[in-house]
């Protein structure tokens, strides 16, 4: 196929903005994306060991709740009180459709257990049941 050749242009050029536009778009959303993820562990925890698990690379809605050593909860790295943290995931379900969503724990290895048995019934009032433990990958 032949160009046409017009009097008085100068050739075919392909105009880059847009597409420059796109990139430095995308290049800000992701640094964004990846500071926020970031966010939502920054808390230094001493994560349990587990000897098998399953990675997590899930698309759900997910609300990750911090138990730190002293038993209290955090939801990005603010403190939530145990009676607030219904009407947060009642909340987090709403955005979902009121679908349930689900749940990921992150607790200190050496926190108590009852803290974290009064999460998991509190879950199971508000209808979810898909909860997930961040842990370490045992060394083998």
């Amino acid at each position: 196929m032949r160009v046409p050749n017009y009097p008085g242009s100068r050739g075919v050029s392909i105009n880059l903005t847009p597409m420059i536009d796109v990139t430095f778009l995308l290049i800000i959303f992701f640094l964004v994306s990846s500071h926020l993820a970031k966010q939502e562990n920054f808390l230094p925890l001493e994560l349990p060991v587990a000897g098998s698990g399953i990675s997590d690379f899930s698309d759900r809605t997910t609300l990750t709740i911090q138990i730190p050593s002293d038993g209290s909860y955090l939801v990005n790295n603010a403190s939530v009180p145990l009676d607030q943290m219904q009407n947060l995931i009642l909340i987090k379900m709403a955005e979902n459709g009121k679908n349930p969503i689900r749940i990921r724990i992150r607790t200190d290895k050496s926190a108590a257990y009852a803290p974290i048995a009064k999460l998991l019934k509190l879950c199971a009032v508000t209808g979810n049941s898909d909860i997930v433990f961040a842990v370490y990958e045992e060394d083998r």
